[in-house]
């Protein structure tokens, strides 16, 4: 029986739940459509743009593999498990810096903002290291922490840091005035109560915003963490084909990146929009 049939069979309260449902089903799979088209459209004229510099410039393959040649790669490397791997130790490396982040990054920004003290005091630390870059710190971070895991984490944090604190004072700088009014009208009783019941609250999105810009730096600097001694990671799959002169694997490492960074940065998405 047709669906429009068995819709029209039920009774009226379930076949307005079913129209619901297919309603909301149709919608969520063209607003999934909308939103994976434009990355569709740039991935293919990227490969047309590749395919062209190849036919007209005729590099040797060690310097610009041909797309078909990077394709047939990363499904290698994806099918043997090594790309797994790779990318799971990888974001695991990025998302233990970028927790460890948060955990001090966001207290220390509601500090900052909610103490003039505070601010006088932290704030020129803070303007002094922010523009030093993650590589920066790559000597250092093997003269402390060795080789192990402890100083690759250590690049991905000082990546990480900055901008869930700066994003974290903003957010609570920038709370509406009427609403603590408003608080205290309700009854917050203590500035305790009216922080977490008003401020904070408030402050989310643009604490969340911090969060993704983040993370997204912690992302990008994963090269340069994983040049510490690394024996996995995307990071090392990228140094070791640039070693052995295989370009090929170079770009699978990069395309791996830029993947899982859109990916990551759909759901801080959709987090933001639930919350907003």
């Amino acid at each position: 029986m047709p669906d429009d049939t068995k819709a029209s069979a039920l009774p009226a309260g379930e076949g307005t739940l079913v129209s619901t449902a297919r309603d909301r089903a149709t919608k969520a799979s063209k607003g999934t459509a909308s939103a994976v088209a434009p990355y569709l459209f740039a991935l293919f004229a990227v490969g047309v743009i590749w395919q062209v510099a190849i036919a007209v410039l005729d590099p040797p393959s060690t310097i610009l593999p041909s797309p078909v040649s990077v394709a047939g790669t990363f499904f290698e490397e994806l099918f043997s498990g090594e790309l797994i791997v790779n990318a799971a130790v990888s974001l695991t490396r990025v998302t233990s810096a970028w927790l460890i982040s948060a955990l001090i990054g966001i207290p220390l920004g509601v500090l900052i903002a909610r103490s003039r003290a505070a601010e006088r005091l932290i704030d020129p630390i803070i303007e002094l290291f922010r523009p030093i870059s993650p590589l920066a710190w790559i000597p250092l971070a093997i003269l402390w922490f060795g080789i192990g895991e402890a100083g690759k984490v250590f690049i991905i944090f000082i990546a990480t840091f900055f901008p869930i604190v700066l994003n974290t004072v903003d957010g609570i700088k920038r709370v509406d005035p009427v609403l603590l009014r408003a608080g205290q009208v309700l009854g917050c009783t203590n500035q305790v109560e009216l922080f977490l019941r008003v401020m904070l609250p408030a402050a989310i999105p643009s604490i969340l915003v911090g969060l993704r810009v983040s993370f997204g730096t912690g992302w990008a600097a994963i090269i340069a963490a994983e040049l510490v001694a690394a024996n996995s990671g995307l990071g090392y799959l990228i140094a070791d084909g640039m070693e052995i002169l295989r370009s090929d694997l170079v770009m699978v490492g990069m395309i791996a990146i830029g993947i899982i960074g859109v990916l990551v940065d759909a759901i801080f998405k959709l987090v933001a929009n639930r919350v907003g």
